[in-house]
């Protein structure tokens, strides 16, 4: 090749570039002016009508874990600000870390706790974190920490995980506006199975539950976040939550009929023989024990499709022997101290062929006339 012809492909090189980028420019450009002409429409809208906006944009949640056997608490957003806020139906019970230290003021947190400590920690595919957005959400990693050991420790938030749903289903749209964020916290050490920049899908398992950071239950702590407020939101609706015209839940009804808001974090459960699942062998002695925070009057079933099982209390039965009725004080982390009340019997009776492997649920009806979270029970052959 002459100096002549090296010169040409080299002037040729240089305009085919410069043609390509020049061509490529406006493309960029052009989405560029798109993003920025989306999110000043989405600014105006939220303008207008806030509660509305986040009423069409924000997709419905569904319960992040697999399993629904859990036992959900949960508190209007408070994180270091007293008194606690009203709780969006007006139901003072409704809160975990209800610890009062005068008249007026208590210290409570922001989040929906999902208490799932009542299952067998280790069982196979139990306990498991999932992707609460819907199908059609466009959602990524955005944060992972997996370096906490799976003990409660003085980190309060322990091993956490955060996901940004981008609203206009463009990742690329990183506007506050354009983002609902929603963070768990507690994870179990190691079982984190997404990476940041990871997009992920509905229902996908993402980590396990776990004890890490500064819970004394087996928890997974979730704050919904839309970083356009600045806030925590609370995802319930109701009366007194300023910030939703619609529930942020796809079912509502069905959390609420999930959850038990009596008994709350790190306070006042029902277990049986000092857990919350319990597997024994097929043998007429078996020692039953229940440790409830108020007194207990019965002792009741659930069946298969969740409901209490009528006109039946285990403590009526013939076949049980030595019931024994007592109470004791208890202490708990922290030096506060409380009653608990005890029922302990033996149950002369070989399970019946058909209850044998399955999982049967258990809870107390107590003086008052409330009923308690569940305990389940898995009878075996000898």
């Amino acid at each position: 090749m002459n100096k002549t012809t090296l010169l040409c492909f080299f002037v040729l090189t240089l305009f085919t570039f410069g043609a390509v980028s020049s061509l490529a420019q406006p493309a960029v450009t052009s989405r560029y002016r798109q993003t920025k002409a989306n999110i000043s429409a989405m600014e105006h809208e939220y303008q207008n009508d806030p509660r509305g906006f986040r009423a069409r944009w924000f997709p419905k949640l569904d319960i992040p874990l697999k399993r629904k056997d859990y036992f959900g608490v949960w508190n209007y957003f408070n994180h270091g600000t007293h008194p606690v806020k009203t709780v969006y139906d007006y139901d003072k019970s409704k809160r975990t870390y209800y610890y009062k230290y005068s008249d007026t003021h208590y210290l409570g947190h922001n989040g929906v706790d999902w208490l799932v400590s009542y299952r067998n920690y280790e069982e196979p595919g139990a306990n498991k974190l999932i992707n609460p957005f819907p199908q059609d959400a466009v959602v990524f990693v955005t944060q992972a920490d997996d370096s906490h050991p799976d003990i409660q420790d003085d980190n309060r938030l322990g091993n956490s995980l955060t996901l940004s749903c981008y609203l206009d289903r463009n990742p690329n749209n990183k506007a506050p506006i354009n983002v609902l964020m929603v963070k768990f916290s507690h994870l179990k050490e190691g079982s984190i199975v997404v990476e940041v920049g990871d997009q992920v899908y509905a229902h996908q398992e993402l980590a396990r539950v776990g004890i890490s950071g500064g819970t004394e239950l087996k928890v997974i702590h979730t704050h919904v976040n839309y970083t356009h407020m600045a806030v925590h939101l609370d995802p319930f609706l109701g009366p007194a939550n300023p910030h939703l015209v619609a529930s942020m839940f796809k079912e509502q009804a069905e959390v609420e009929r999930f959850t038990n808001w009596k008994f709350q974090e790190n306070q006042n459960h029902l277990t049986l023989n000092k857990q919350f699942y319990v597997t024994m062998p097929n043998r007429q002695t078996n020692l039953y024990q229940f440790r409830a925070a108020e007194a207990i009057a019965a002792i009741r079933v659930i069946d298969q499709n969740g409901n209490i099982v009528p006109d039946v209390n285990i403590l009526e039965n013939p076949n049980i022997r030595n019931l024994l009725f007592r109470q004791e004080l208890f202490t708990a982390p922290g030096g506060f101290r409380r009653n608990v009340y005890l029922v302990s019997f033996n149950w002369y009776q070989n399970a019946d062929p058909g209850t044998l492997h399955r999982e049967i649920p258990f809870l107390v009806e107590t003086v008052k006339g409330e009923l308690s979270n569940r305990v389940f029970v898995k009878i075996t052959e000898e």
